[in-house]
């Protein structure tokens, strides 16, 4: 029996979390944005001080590790996971003979403000958790109105799957409050699911399809492939910011080594990166995230196969859900094996690794909405 009251204050509760996740969203763009113009205009008045001859004034001081510590951190902490021209220097030739520390060039949130005073980045993070704890009930509502699990159809899909996303990501800032810096690159894209879980794929609140029902197999397996496709998610995220980062610091490396005393790469944008954690650090984070996701891969396909067993009575039939899925694990491992090597590491494992989420993707639209097969369970 279908609670239709509870459905709506679930489909309520995740409107109000889109919006909050707009403010979020709009909060950490802010603070993206400031620091990149405060960077801007460090370098700026460095160039002044350098064109009268004068002493640079004096930044007010930040805190935060600044771009060529970040660098030095990750590789102690990951002997060798750079890729090639990503090293310490390269982090800290962003600013090398500019005459403008990291510090002053705004890497790092201004620890000059009144004690107390909130900023852009603390409260969009703050937004952040009070719009997951919604998220959260959001989907444990639309639960308790159907009476069985929120991942029956691809809208319940994405908003749990996305609810995921978020607190992986929550937990991952609150230990390492650098990461909170990623917050526009990990709302922006959970913001697009959800948009698109709530215009496009929204469908009424109703029971399970005969062929779903009396399985216990779709609360492991199904939540297991929900926590893989979350990880798949948020590793993406890192790993194009990784090549973003690599690039970055390649650029302003060899601007560097070519005498420019200011050397900038991509304008605004570049400031934003310098805000960033190091391509070091973010293959290393890319690199755990991965790992976790490929082994809640191989999980998803062996229940699969148990499930399949039970319900068709074979392991495997070829089925484009099944095929996808072993594509997905064939390539994350290609990505595992590649990074655990030492000469593919990198921008070329990172591109790996965006492969393997274009089929999580392929598989969750194309094969859900397009190609008919034994696991059409979209409820469009």
């Amino acid at each position: 029996m279908i609670d239709q009251q509870l459905a709506e204050i679930s489909n309520l509760a995740i409107v109000v979390t889109i919006v909050l996740y707009v403010l979020a969203l709009i909060g950490f763009a802010a603070d993206l944005a400031s620091m990149s113009q405060r960077r801007s205009d460090a370098r700026l008045a460095a160039q002044e001080s350098r064109t009268s001859g004068a002493a640079p004034a004096a930044e007010p001081a930040t805190v935060g590790s600044g771009a060529a510590s970040r660098a030095e951190t990750a590789e102690a902490a990951v002997p060798g996971a750079g890729s090639g021209a990503t090293t310490s220097q390269g982090r800290s030739g962003g600013t090398a003979g500019t005459g403008v520390s990291d510090e002053a060039a705004g890497s790092g949130p201004p620890s000059g403000r009144a004690s107390g005073t909130m900023t852009a980045q603390s409260f969009a993070f703050l937004l952040s958790g009070a719009a997951t704890v919604l998220h959260i009930a959001g989907v444990a509502t639309r639960a308790a109105a159907t009476q069985r699990v929120p991942w029956a159809n691809m809208y319940e899909f994405a908003t749990t799957s996305t609810a995921v996303v978020m607190a992986a990501f929550l937990i991952f800032s609150i230990k390492r409050a650098e990461l909170r810096a990623l917050g526009t690159f990990v709302v922006g894209p959970v913001l697009l699911v959800m948009l698109l879980a709530q215009t496009f794929w929204i469908v009424p609140a109703a029971e399970l399809t005969p062929s779903l029902q009396n399985s216990h197999w779709i609360y492991i397996h199904i939540a297991v492939a929900i926590l893989a496709t979350a990880l798949s998610i948020l590793g993406a995220v890192v790993a194009a910011l990784q090549l973003l980062q690599s690039r970055h610091e390649r650029a302003l490396v060899v601007k560097a080594e070519a005498g420019e005393e200011l050397p900038e790469h991509w304008g605004r944008f570049g400031h934003v990166l310098d805000r960033l954690p190091s391509s070091t650090v973010l293959e290393a984070l890319s690199f755990r995230i991965h790992s976790v996701a490929f082994v809640c891969w191989t999980f998803t396909l062996m229940f699969g196969a148990i499930w399949a067993r039970e319900a068709w009575g074979r392991y495997w039939g070829w089925d484009p859900k099944e095929v996808w899925t072993f594509i997905i694990w064939v390539i994350y491992a290609a990505y595992l094996h590649a990074r655990a090597t030492g000469g593919f590491r990198g921008s070329r494992a990172a591109g790996l690794a965006l492969a393997g989420f274009v089929a999580v993707v392929f598989n969750y639209t194309i094969v859900n909405t397009v190609i008919n097969g034994l696991h059409s369970y979209s409820g469009l």
